[in-house]
C-alpha cells in the first residue's frame, strides 16, 4: 500500500501567478482554537499546535474571508483540475466530487471563480482545506529527529521519512501535524480514484511505508 502526498502538475514548465481581488488570506484563521495572544498558538492534547495562520494543518478554518474571485495571470489556456495560489490548492469540481465520493462531509471547500486578465471568466474551483491530521510517521523507521520540545520532525541531512500504514489506516487525504512542510498526504486509493475519474493535474510523490 503506498502513500503520496500531492502537488498540481501542470505538464508544462510555467508558474503562473494569481492575484486574490477581494478576500483578506490574513483573516483566515482555524475556528475552535483559543490561540495564546503572544505566540499565536493553541496546543492540542496530543503534544502538537495550531497555529493562528491560514495555511493546512488538517483543521477547519473560517471561510469568511476566503478571496472568491481570483485573477490568473498565466495566459489563457486549457487550465487542469487542480491548481494552487498561497500553498493552497484550488480543486475542480470533478476533483471535489471524487473526494466527497472518498471521505463524505469531512473536508472543506468554498467555491472561487478564476479570472483571465481581461476580466472574462475562466474557470470555477473551489478552496481546499483537508480537515483531518493523523501522526502518520513511524518513529522506529522515519530517520529525521523527533524534537522532544516542539513534537516536530528536524530534517536531518540525508534522513528520510517513513509511513507507518497502521497509523493511517482508513484515511484517504490528511495532514500530519507533526511535519513543517504542510503536505497533503493522500492515500493509493486517492490516487486510483482521481485516475479512474480522469482528474488531469494532480503530481504524486511517494513516500516509503512500513
Amino acid at each position: 500500500m503506498a502513500v503520496y502526498t500531492i502537488y498540481n502538475d501542470t505538464g508544462e514548465e510555467y508558474i503562473a501567478g494569481f492575484k486574490f481581488l477581494d478576500g483578506d488570506m490574513n483573516k483566515v484563521l482555524p475556528v475552535g482554537f483559543e490561540f495564546h495572544p503572544v505566540t499565536g498558538g493553541a496546543r492540542l492534547a496530543d503534544g502538537t499546535r495550531v497555529k493562528k495562520n491560514e495555511f493546512y494543518q488538517g483543521v477547519r478554518i473560517d471561510p469568511t474571508h476566503l478571496p472568491t474571485k481570483v485573477l490568473w495571470r498565466g495566459g489563457k489556456r486549457q487550465l487542469t483540475d487542480l491548481q494552487r495560489a498561497h500553498d493552497i490548492f484550488l480543486v475542480g469540481d470533478a476533483l471535489r466530487r471524487v473526494i466527497e465520493e472518498l471521505e463524505p462531509d469531512v473536508h472543506q471547500f468554498a467555491p472561487v471563480e478564476l479570472v483571465w486578465e481581461d476580466g472574462s471568466h475562466a474557470a470555477s474551483y473551489f478552496w481546499f482545506y483537508p480537515s483531518v491530521r493523523v501522526d502518520g510517521m513511524d518513529r522506529d523507521h522515519t530517520t529525521n529527529e523527533l524534537s522532544e520540545k516542539t513534537g516536530l520532525w528536524i530534517h536531518k541531512q540525508g534522513g528520510k521519512f517513513a509511513v507507518n500504514l497502521e497509523q493511517v489506516a482508513g484515511h484517504h487525504i490528511w495532514n500530519d501535524p507533526r511535519t513543517h512542510f504542510g503536505s497533503v498526504f493522500v492515500s493509493e486509493m486517492f490516487k486510483q480514484a482521481m485516475a479512474n475519474a480522469g482528474v488531469r493535474g494532480i503530481g504524486y510523490h511517494e513516500f516509503l511505508t512500513v
